[in-house]
């Protein structure tokens, strides 16, 4: 069999949250009686630019909701409570994206090694891959950028990602649907880059071309079936 090997991105790949860590902050807003309107884009505008900055390791999530009081004008607000309110929205809000259980099935039966690349916070995150992916996510290592202390696309997270896939560099596919993060990423580190093109975002110019895209992860099912040697 020929060597080969899978990371997946999680978030809008093998699972979606419907703005989860958003919705958190409406509702904690709520639960400190300043309620913010869902529809009022300028104030999603800000609350996505805070998360923006946390994700990208730009920020502590203390900072974060600190930044968060003081646009509600209160003297202070915690991130504690925050973390709690995001993991209680979960069960309601994270599913599986198409087909993700039945391609991680496949790969287990081919004996095909498989890990998730993600960014985020390791709590969160498990939560939700465990909430998606059930049993099939619970067989994957994980990986999540605040552990790694590197954040897609940085060369590092990739480095962290072959090493868990025991295999060689050449032989590892990524999977993920944003272009820089996850395919430009992955090209800079050498990998075989499989763009998910299933909302329908356009690839920036300037970033050169995916290994491979795909509309469905059962398309990745047929790819690696034609790329695995009998």
């Amino acid at each position: 069999m020929t060597a080969l090997a899978c990371g997946f991105d999680f978030d809008h790949t093998l699972g979606v949250d419907n703005g989860l860590e958003r919705q958190a902050l409406y509702a904690y807003a709520r639960e400190l009686g300043r309620p913010l309107d869902p529809q009022d884009v300028a104030w999603r505008f800000r609350l996505d630019a805070m998360l923006a900055d946390f994700r990208a390791d730009a920020t502590t999530m203390d900072e974060m909701i600190r930044r968060f009081a003081e646009a509600l004008e209160l003297r202070a607000a915690r991130a504690q409570r925050w973390r709690e309110i995001c993991y209680a929205l979960v069960d309601a809000l994270v599913r599986p994206v198409d087909d993700a259980r039945e391609v991680l099935a496949t790969l287990r039966a081919r004996g095909i090694p498989a890990a998730i690349l993600t960014n985020g916070w390791t709590p969160l995150q498990q939560k939700k891959i465990a909430r998606a992916l059930g049993d099939d996510g619970l067989a994957l290592r994980v990986l999540v950028s605040d552990v790694l202390h590197a954040v897609k696309p940085a060369r590092a997270a990739f480095d962290a990602l072959v090493a868990a896939l025991g295999v060689p560099r050449e032989c590892a596919w990524y999977v993920g649907d944003n272009a820089r993060g996850d395919v430009g990423g992955a090209l800079a580190a050498g990998l075989r880059a499989v763009w998910f093109d299933w909302e329908g975002q356009s690839y920036p110019q300037d970033l050169p071309p995916p290994s491979l895209r795909i509309g469905s992860l059962r398309e990745l099912e047929r790819l690696i079936e034609n790329s695995v040697a009998p």
